[in-house]
Protein backbone atom coordinates (compact mmCIF):
# COMPACT_ATOMS: atom_id res chain seq x y z
CA UNK A 1 0.00 0.00 0.00
CA UNK A 2 1.29 2.94 -1.19
CA UNK A 3 1.00 6.23 0.86
CA UNK A 4 1.02 9.96 0.39
CA UNK A 5 4.51 11.32 2.04
CA UNK A 6 1.69 13.71 4.20
CA UNK A 7 -0.04 10.94 5.64
CA UNK A 8 2.73 8.77 6.83
CA UNK A 9 3.20 10.35 10.26
CA UNK A 10 -0.50 9.23 11.10
CA UNK A 11 -0.59 5.88 9.75
CA UNK A 12 3.02 5.38 11.52
CA UNK A 13 1.41 6.04 14.49
CA UNK A 14 -1.50 3.98 14.08
CA UNK A 15 0.29 0.95 13.00
CA UNK A 16 2.85 1.44 15.35
CA UNK A 17 -0.10 1.21 18.04
CA UNK A 18 -0.42 -2.39 16.79
CA UNK A 19 3.36 -3.14 17.96
CA UNK A 20 3.03 -4.83 21.44
CA UNK A 21 5.24 -2.45 23.83
CA UNK A 22 6.09 -2.03 27.60
CA UNK A 23 4.75 1.68 29.25
CA UNK A 24 6.59 3.55 31.74
CA UNK A 25 6.57 6.48 34.06
CA UNK A 26 9.40 8.99 33.85
CA UNK A 27 9.90 11.33 36.62
CA UNK A 28 12.20 14.17 37.22
CA UNK A 29 12.55 17.37 38.43
CA UNK A 30 13.26 20.37 37.10
CA UNK A 31 13.68 24.15 37.76
CA UNK A 32 12.07 23.51 41.30
CA UNK A 33 9.26 21.71 39.19
CA UNK A 34 8.00 18.10 39.72
CA UNK A 35 7.83 16.55 35.54
CA UNK A 36 6.57 12.90 34.97
CA UNK A 37 5.00 11.42 32.08
CA UNK A 38 3.59 8.20 30.67
CA UNK A 39 6.67 6.92 27.74
CA UNK A 40 6.35 3.54 25.61
CA UNK A 41 9.37 5.04 23.70
CA UNK A 42 11.92 3.06 26.65
CA UNK A 43 14.73 1.44 25.93
CA UNK A 44 18.20 -0.18 26.33
CA UNK A 45 21.04 1.61 24.40
CA UNK A 46 23.86 0.75 25.32
CA UNK A 47 25.28 -2.11 28.20
CA UNK A 48 28.92 -0.56 28.68
CA UNK A 49 28.31 1.84 30.01
CA UNK A 50 24.75 1.19 30.97
CA UNK A 51 22.60 3.54 28.73
CA UNK A 52 18.91 3.97 28.60
CA UNK A 53 17.04 5.77 26.14
CA UNK A 54 13.58 7.45 25.66
CA UNK A 55 11.91 10.18 23.69
CA UNK A 56 10.36 13.58 24.35
CA UNK A 57 7.78 15.14 22.02
CA UNK A 58 8.68 18.72 21.08
CA UNK A 59 5.05 19.67 21.74
CA UNK A 60 5.06 18.31 25.65
CA UNK A 61 4.13 20.43 28.30
CA UNK A 62 7.20 21.75 30.41
CA UNK A 63 9.57 21.00 27.14
CA UNK A 64 12.00 22.98 27.84
CA UNK A 65 12.34 21.52 32.13
CA UNK A 66 12.71 18.27 30.71
CA UNK A 67 15.21 19.64 28.31
CA UNK A 68 17.15 21.19 31.12
CA UNK A 69 16.66 18.28 33.54
CA UNK A 70 20.11 16.47 34.46
CA UNK A 71 18.73 13.29 36.08
CA UNK A 72 15.51 10.97 35.65
CA UNK A 73 14.03 7.89 36.91
CA UNK A 74 12.05 5.01 34.49
CA UNK A 75 9.66 3.09 36.37
CA UNK A 76 8.57 0.30 34.11
CA UNK A 77 4.49 -0.50 34.90
CA UNK A 78 3.24 -3.34 36.42
CA UNK A 79 0.55 -5.17 34.37
CA UNK A 80 -2.03 -3.69 37.37
CA UNK A 81 -0.77 0.27 37.04
CA UNK A 82 -3.57 0.70 34.62
CA UNK A 83 -4.55 3.64 36.97
CA UNK A 84 -1.11 5.13 37.32
CA UNK A 85 -0.56 4.69 33.72
CA UNK A 86 -3.94 7.05 32.91
CA UNK A 87 -2.65 9.59 36.23
CA UNK A 88 0.39 9.97 34.39
CA UNK A 89 -1.33 10.70 30.88
CA UNK A 90 -3.66 13.05 32.30
CA UNK A 91 -3.46 16.48 33.93
CA UNK A 92 -0.12 17.54 34.97
CA UNK A 93 -1.11 18.94 38.14
CA UNK A 94 -2.57 15.97 39.55
CA UNK A 95 -0.05 13.59 38.31
CA UNK A 96 2.31 13.90 41.58
CA UNK A 97 -0.73 13.69 44.22
CA UNK A 98 0.19 10.89 45.98
CA UNK A 99 2.83 8.01 46.55
CA UNK A 100 6.28 9.65 45.78
CA UNK A 101 9.30 10.24 47.38
CA UNK A 102 12.37 12.50 46.45
CA UNK A 103 15.44 10.15 45.78
CA UNK A 104 19.24 10.92 43.92
CA UNK A 105 19.44 14.30 42.41
CA UNK A 106 16.38 15.41 43.66
CA UNK A 107 14.04 13.07 40.97
CA UNK A 108 10.83 12.12 42.19
CA UNK A 109 10.68 8.16 43.12
CA UNK A 110 7.01 6.93 43.01
CA UNK A 111 6.24 4.92 45.92
CA UNK A 112 4.18 1.79 43.80
CA UNK A 113 6.01 -1.66 43.13
CA UNK A 114 7.35 -1.75 39.76
CA UNK A 115 9.22 -4.45 37.87
CA UNK A 116 12.02 -2.46 37.26
CA UNK A 117 12.66 1.31 38.46
CA UNK A 118 16.36 3.24 37.14
CA UNK A 119 17.77 5.63 38.14
CA UNK A 120 19.62 7.99 35.53
CA UNK A 121 22.00 10.78 34.84
CA UNK A 122 21.51 12.41 31.47
CA UNK A 123 24.30 12.07 29.09
CA UNK A 124 22.84 12.84 25.63
CA UNK A 125 19.84 15.35 24.24
CA UNK A 126 19.94 14.45 20.47
CA UNK A 127 16.89 16.05 18.64
CA UNK A 128 15.15 13.38 16.08
CA UNK A 129 12.54 15.21 13.77
CA UNK A 130 9.85 15.95 16.14
CA UNK A 131 11.39 14.74 19.21
CA UNK A 132 14.41 14.82 21.32
CA UNK A 133 15.82 11.60 22.13
CA UNK A 134 17.64 11.79 25.91
CA UNK A 135 19.69 9.35 26.62
CA UNK A 136 20.75 8.56 30.39
CA UNK A 137 23.64 6.68 32.25
CA UNK A 138 21.87 4.32 34.66
CA UNK A 139 23.01 5.20 38.14
CA UNK A 140 21.31 2.37 40.42
CA UNK A 141 18.43 0.47 39.25
CA UNK A 142 15.44 -2.08 41.66
CA UNK A 143 13.83 -4.72 40.14
CA UNK A 144 10.45 -7.08 41.29
CA UNK A 145 8.74 -9.88 40.54
CA UNK A 146 5.89 -7.88 39.39
CA UNK A 147 4.88 -8.14 35.93
CA UNK A 148 5.25 -5.73 33.37
CA UNK A 149 2.36 -4.18 31.35
CA UNK A 150 1.85 -4.66 27.44
CA UNK A 151 -0.07 -2.17 25.69
CA UNK A 152 -1.08 -3.11 22.25
CA UNK A 153 -4.00 -1.86 20.26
Amino acid sequence: MHEDPRDLGATLRTQMARWPTGAAVVTSCSNGRLLGKTVNSFHATSLRPPLVGWCLDHRSSHLEDWLTAEAYVVHVLAEDHGTLLSRFCGPVERRFDDGWRTGPDGVPLLEAEVPLRLTCRVQHRLTAGDHTYLVGEVMSLDTSEATPIVLQR
